[in-house]
C-alpha cells in the first residue's frame, strides 16, 4: 500500500533521530522482557490492537525467528543478569491445552539453544504432587515441578533457579509466593491482567506514536487508534447498553469527521473489548451505537465473562481497523509480532476463514501461517511484514507497555494477592 511505502521512506530518512528517540525512551524505562503485538493494517492506517506482556504462541514461530529470539534473550540476560545460568519458566495453570504446552516447549528450546538450563515450575497451593506432566501438541510431554518458597527463593525439588521467566498473565490475582523472592522475576508479576487496563496501554501508545509521527513528519492518525474506557457496563442491563451506545455514537461522529478530513472513504466502525484480559475473549465488532442497544442474547453472553470466568464490567470502545492482510488472497489475516527487549524477533499470520476483515480473528476457527522472509535484504526491509514501519510500531507498543509497568508499580503494584 502506498501510504506504507511513504512511511517507510520517512523512517529511513529519519533513522538517526528515531534511534536517538528509542534509546532515550528505553534507557531508564522498565521495558518488558518480551511482548507479542497484534497489528491491524487497513488501506489507510496501521496500528496495534493488542499487546501481551506474557505472550504464548512461540510454537508458531519459524526456526529462523526462534533462533533470532534466542539471540535477543541471550543479549538481554548477558547485559542485565550476567550471572544467570538457570531459568524457571512459570506457565499458566489449570490448562490442558496442548497448543499452550507446545508454546512452553518452544520457549524452553529457545533458551536452551543459548546454553541456559531451563525447567518449568507451577505456582499453586492446590498442587500436592511434586511433578505434573502435560501433553504438548506434538506428542511430547512437559514435566512441571511444584514451586516452593524457601528463604525468599522460589525453588523446586530439582532446581534453585537464577531467574524466573513468567508466562502466566495472572488474570485473577497477584501471586504472593513470587513477590518476595530475591531472584529476578521477568516480567514482573505486578503487571498481570489483575492490574493492567487496555485504555491505559493505548493512552501511552497513542502519545508515543504521535511523538514518533512528529519526528518522521507524518500524520499521527496513520498510526493512532482511538480508544475510550467505559466503566461499570453490564451488557445484560439495557441502561448500561445505552450508556455504552452513547459513547460509541459520539466516538463515531468524531471518527467520521477525521476520516472525511483525511480523505478516507471507509465508514468507521468499532470494537468493544473487556478492559482487562486476553485470548480474544469478550470482544465484539459493532457498526454503531444501535448495534449495542440491540445486542442479542448470544452477543450479551459473549460479553459476560472474561478469562477464568471473571465478570466483564469495564470495557474499552475502540476504533475498528479493517484488515487488508490476506493469506492466498482470499483468507482474512493479521500479523502477530514477538519482541524481546523491544526488538522484533519475528512473527506469524493469524488467519481465520470464517471471519470478515471487520471482525476479531482471535477466536474459534483461527489458524496460523508463517511469515515468509525473503533472502534479499532490500525486499526484507521494504516489503512484506518486516518493513521498518512494522518493526517501529511494534517497538512503540512494547515501550508503551514499559510505561504501563512503571505506572502500575508506582501506584503500588498488586492489589489482591493469591498464595
Amino acid at each position: 500500500m502506498k501510504y506504507l511505502t511513504g512511511i517507510n521512506k520517512q523512517i529511513q530518512q529519519n533513522q538517526h533521530k528515531l534511534i536517538e528517540w528509542i534509546n532515550s525512551e528505553t534507557e531508564e524505562l522498565f521495558i518488558p522482557l518480551y511482548t507479542s503485538v497484534d497489528l491491524r493494517i487497513s488501506s489507510s492506517k496501521i496500528a496495534p490492537v493488542d499487546t501481551n506482556i506474557f505472550p504464548a504462541g512461540f510454537n508458531n514461530l519459524s526456526q529462523q525467528f526462534r533462533d533470532r529470539a534466542s539471540e535477543l534473550f541471550k543479549d538481554y540476560f548477558t547485559r542485565e543478569y550476567p550471572n544467570v545460568e538457570t531459568i524457571l519458566i512459570i506457565p499458566e495453570l489449570h490448562t490442558r491445552n496442548p497448543y499452550y504446552w507446545e508454546n512452553i516447549l518452544a520457549i524452553q528450546s529457545i533458551l536452551e539453544n543459548v546454553n541456559y538450563k531451563v525447567q518449568v515450575g507451577l505456582v499453586s497451593d492446590d498442587i500436592t504432587q511434586d511433578e505434573v506432566t502435560f501433553q504438548a501438541l506434538g506428542g511430547k510431554e512437559v514435566t512441571a515441578y511444584k514451586v516452593m518458597n524457601e528463604g525468599h527463593k522460589a525453588v523446586t525439588s530439582k532446581l534453585t533457579p537464577d531467574l524466573l521467566l513468567i508466562n502466566n498473565d495472572f488474570s485473577e490475582k497477584c501471586p504472593k509466593k513470587l513477590r518476595d523472592v530475591i531472584q529476578p522475576v521477568e516480567p514482573p508479576v505486578e503487571i498481570g491482567w489483575h492490574t493492567r487496563k487496555k485504555n491505559i496501554h493505548f493512552e501511552f501508545y497513542n502519545q508515543l506514536a504521535s511523538e514518533v509521527a512528529s519526528i518522521i513528519g507524518i500524520d499521527p492518525t496513520l498510526m493512532n487508534v482511538q480508544t475510550i474506557a467505559a466503566e461499570g457496563i453490564n451488557f445484560d442491563n439495557p441502561e448500561d447498553r445505552e450508556k455504552a451506545a452513547v459513547i460509541a455514537d459520539d466516538m463515531l461522529e468524531g471518527l467520521k469527521r477525521e476520516y472525511r478530513d483525511a480523505g478516507i472513504a471507509d465508514d468507521p466502525y468499532l470494537f468493544i473489548k473487556s478492559n482487562s484480559g486476553t485470548y480474544g475473549m469478550a470482544v465484539l465488532s459493532v457498526p454503531d451505537g444501535d448495534a449495542i442497544r440491540s445486542l442479542n442474547a448470544d452477543k450479551r453472553k459473549r460479553m459476560r465473562v472474561n478469562k477464568g470466568g471473571n465478570p466483564v464490567r469495564d470495557v474499552v470502545i475502540q476504533e475498528g481497523i479493517p484488515t487488508c492482510s490476506r493469506l492466498d488472497s482470499d483468507i482474512t489475516a493479521e500479523p502477530v509480532y514477538y519482541l524481546v527487549d523491544a526488538q522484533v524477533a519475528g512473527g506469524f499470520l493469524r488467519v481465520n476463514k470464517g471471519k470478515s476483515d471487520h471482525e476479531n480473528l482471535n477466536t474459534r476457527g483461527m489458524q496460523f501461517a508463517p511469515m515468509i522472509v525473503s533472502d534479499q535484504e532490500s525486499e526484507l526491509l521494504n516489503n512484506g511484514y518486516l518493513s521498518p514501519v512494522h518493526k517501529l510500531i511494534t517497538c512503540i507498543a512494547s515501550i508503551a507497555a514499559g510505561y504501563e509497568i512503571e505506572k502500575i508499580i508506582d501506584e503500588g503494584g498488586c492489589g489482591e494477592e493469591s498464595t
